[in-house]
């Protein structure tokens, strides 16, 4: 039976102000009631639509939406699979960072504390717990999701979930991939907004699925799968404390 699982979050739409937008007022403002600098603060549509229009951001419709990387890693944060540490979570953003997240985090509900805890990450690159010992959160620059999948994890099957794959249920979709013969199986979810994966994503994929007719949510999917592979893994019974 597979004995690792991972999750990643893919062309995440989570990163600082780009450069280009720094000095436009509305991200002066908000910069300026968080106490920051406007290159520190994270991108968010909610306030700086005007901002990237006016840039004509590259890749605009992928961009601007921490909240779905909130969303995503508060379901994958709260399952028994990854309490029990048999998750590994990764994010790997739309501009080539990766989030290694670390075991037994707890990220915070409320989106401003996550959105403060971001920020830092992204300044320090790594987010360790109050004695010094853990680390909870670690950020690396420059890496191609290619580089990442074939030089870092290096999964026996690597399953992309979207609305353009083949149509499956997530019961399918997990029974079918974790047998015996896979040792580590990587799931793939995309964090952004609209439209899908790129090319240089897609070609890494062993297979991509599409989980039900919908277009389904970021952290809808990871409900699905991560609960389908506790119930094969005879975890789907165990409770998990909430704070």
């Amino acid at each position: 039976m597979v004995t690792s699982i991972s999750l990643i979050i893919a062309e995440a739409s989570l990163e600082t102000v780009p450069r280009q937008l720094a000095s436009h007022p509305t991200v002066k403002n908000q910069a300026q009631k968080l106490g920051r600098s406007p290159g520190e603060i994270l991108l968010d549509k909610s306030y700086h639509h005007p901002a990237m229009l006016r840039a004509g951001l590259d890749l605009y419709w992928k961009r601007g939406r921490p909240d779905i990387i909130h969303f995503a890693l508060m379901e994958a944060l709260s399952t028994p699979l990854f309490v029990k540490n048999m998750l590994k979570v990764y994010i790997h953003t739309v501009k080539n960072k990766l989030i290694v997240i670390g075991e037994n985090l707890r990220i915070p509900k409320s989106y401003f504390r996550f959105e403060g805890v971001m920020i830092n990450l992204f300044k320090e690159k790594v987010i360790k717990s109050t004695d010094g010992n853990n680390m909870l959160l670690e950020l690396h620059d420059n890496i191609t999701f290619e580089q990442f999948i074939l030089n870092g994890i290096r999964p026996d099957k690597l399953i992309g979930l979207s609305s353009d794959g083949v149509k499956s249920s997530a019961e399918e979709i997990v029974s079918r991939n974790i047998t015996k013969n896979n040792d580590h199986i990587a799931f793939v979810v995309g964090g952004f907004p609209k439209g899908h994966f790129s090319h240089d994503t897609n070609k890494l994929f062993s297979c991509s699925y599409s989980i039900g007719e919908l277009k389904l949510e970021a952290h809808v999917v990871i409900a699905r799968i991560l609960y389908e592979c506790e119930k094969l893994l005879d975890l789907h019974h165990y409770q998990v404390n909430s704070k």
